[in-house]
């Protein structure tokens, strides 16, 4: 072996001479991108080979969107009977919204480490045990009689919302080749996330009225042990990437996971600080001396732990995906519709019609129902215009209907009709939620190769489910404010005046990603002759001027693609180590 290729590459450092060679040779040892080798279609409007028939490849990608449903069910089913669950376990105010922000929080600090864990081990292994440990701990919490027990249950379970959505994704990203049937696909994908919100309210809304609240937890138990088992035989294999692993382990010792245990480290101090500032209680609130340092310190870590990426060779977020034309911005973007979506508007639409509007758990359920129907049409459209409109377009849209939809409520009156602004409000939200989760999606897929699909699919979900939390704890901190913590027995006047400076603070938010979304360079996705990494094939249409506005000019992403090969090929690093023990 020439001494170039034997001598021990610095991950964080590729020199420029050597990038294409040493990239080719690690994928020639066994990237884990090589586990569909042979079976992944050329033709981007073929069904791909590993599926056996339509009706495989559809059951396939529907179970497979049950994978971002996991998380916006759960949520949208304990949201809705928030008011049933305050008084079972006799707690309100901030307590209440650790019920919610205990899931959040812990799928939004380890999904990193999930999404990196998919990669190496296998992604069919990781979403299958995903949905098997969901629906245990969803059977667990159906028994338990304690809120701090309950929070706890909810965070374990939040291990699987964490792996499963990356695992997902990932699959898709690898096994379809750019072009509009994986457009239709991402889409399909893509509207679990909402459609599994509102599959969460109405569960709630039937099981709150009828059978109990804790009756939701067993029917997700029983849909997600059903899917653990049928995954079994739908989802594509990829058993060569478990022998992977196993050669990474032995080959370094068990220091190619190093990162990820220390990662994990500083996720837990990260989460543990976090959880001291939701909890609330404080005698002061914010002037208290203690929520201060614990804030500062909250923050110290989040700069250790970014330090401690651009320091580790194998990291879980490789920090060179942030210099991608467009990838800080658009997950930006995506942070502030996730914030107004599940953080603001949909947490208290909720408890304004149940606390404000007097509605019963199936009334509030019918009352939301238009966001099923209307997530369904946007999810549909975006699957067949992704490829015609910039994805740019497509985020303005977004973010202005998440505008619409906050000043809809921010202005409501407190008597009105629901047909005159809530059910636009409704309309709207969803609207915005579906397209920006389609566009940030499939752009953070398509700048990066076939082994770190899973990786930047879980940078997105990080985002989505940090905005979440965030924006649950900073909009009951403002209505905290107004209204105080003690809701019980508040007149409508009182709390309406309180819910709508959250609403407010949505407003605020959706203005800065107007803003931001303006200077978005995303073009279109899937377009012919289009490229997964969002170059244009040679002689095709898109080559050229066309290519500037998808990603970026074809010299920088030919450059940043060959090199997050060998900046992520944990068997570089593996036969690095091989070869330096040989030396020795």
């Amino acid at each position: 072996m020439a001494a170039a290729d034997t001598a021990t590459v610095d991950a964080r450092t590729p020199p420029a001479t050597e990038v294409d060679a040493p990239a080719i040779e690690a994928q020639d040892e066994g990237d884990p991108s090589d586990i569909y080798v042979g079976v992944i279609s050329t033709d981007p409007e073929a069904r791909p080979p590993v599926f056996k028939s339509t009706v495989h490849e559809l059951v396939c990608v529907l179970m497979l969107a049950f994978a971002p449903a996991m998380n916006s069910a759960g949520q949208g089913s304990l949201q809705l009977a928030l008011p049933t669950i305050s008084k079972y376990f006799e707690i309100q105010g901030a307590a209440l919204s650790w019920t919610i922000t205990s899931y959040s929080l812990v799928t939004g600090s380890t999904i990193l480490l999930m999404a990196r864990l998919a990669d190496i081990l296998g992604r069919k292994r990781v979403l299958l045990i995903s949905y098997g440990w969901y629906a245990v701990f969803a059977l667990i919490q159906g028994f338990i009689k304690n809120d701090i027990a309950f929070d706890s249950m909810r965070g374990l379970q939040a291990f699987a919302g964490a792996a499963g959505p990356p695992a997902a994704v990932g699959i898709l990203g690898v096994i379809y080749p750019a072009g509009r049937r994986k457009n239709k696909a991402m889409a399909a994908f893509a509207a679990g996330a909402p459609l599994g919100f509102i599959m969460g309210i109405v569960t709630s809304g039937i099981c709150t009225e009828f059978l109990g609240w804790k009756a939701i937890l067993f029917f997700f138990a029983i849909v997600y042990g059903t899917f653990a088992i049928a995954g079994i035989f739908v989802f594509p294999s990829d058993e060569v990437s478990f022998a992977i692993a196993n050669r990474i382990v032995k080959a370094t010792g068990g220091q190619g996971l190093v990162p990820v245990k220390r990662d994990w480290t500083t996720n837990l101090m990260l989460l543990k600080n976090l959880d001291y500032q939701n909890r609330g209680g404080a005698p002061s609130g914010w002037g208290t001396p203690y929520i201060i340092a614990i804030l500062i310190v909250g923050i110290l870590i989040v700069g250790l732990f970014v330090a401690w990426e651009f320091y580790v060779k194998n990291p879980l977020m490789p920090m060179f995906i942030w210099k991608y034309p467009g990838f800080a911005l658009c997950m930006l973007l995506v942070l502030c519709g996730w914030m107004n979506f599940q953080g603001v508007l949909i947490y208290f639409t909720s408890l304004s019609m149940q606390n404000i509007r007097k509605y019963s758990p199936i009334l509030t359920t019918a009352a939301m129902l238009p966001q099923a129907t209307t997530g369904i049409v946007v999810n549909i459209v975006a699957a067949f215009v992704m490829h015609i409109i910039p994805g740019r377009i497509l985020m303005i849209i977004a973010m202005c209907a998440f505008m619409t939809s906050a000043l809809l409520w921010a202005l409501q009156p407190l008597h009105i009709t629901y047909w005159a602004m809530t059910l636009p409000a409704l309309m709207t939200l969803v609207v915005g939620a579906d397209l920006a989760y389609n566009v940030g999606n499939q752009f953070s897929l398509s700048i990066v190769p076939p082994n770190l699909k899973s990786t930047a699919a879980g940078i997105f979900n990080v985002t989505t489910q940090l905005a979440a939390s965030i924006g649950i704890a900073a909009s009951t901190a403002i209505v905290t404010s107004q209204i105080g913590i003690d809701i019980d027995g508040q007149p409508p006047e009182i709390l309406h005046r309180g819910y709508r400076c959250a609403y407010w603070f949505a407003v605020g938010v959706a203005g800065v990603g107007i803003i931001g979304s303006l200077f978005l360079k995303v073009g279109t996705q899937g377009a012919k002759g289009q490229t997964d990494n969002g170059e244009g094939k040679p002689g095709s249409v898109t080559a050229g001027a066309k290519q500037k506005e998808t990603i970026g000019d074809e010299e920088q992403n030919h450059t940043s693609f060959a090199e997050d090969r060998i900046v992520n090929s944990d068997i570089a690093a593996a036969n690095d180590v091989v070869e330096s023990k040989e030396k020795l």
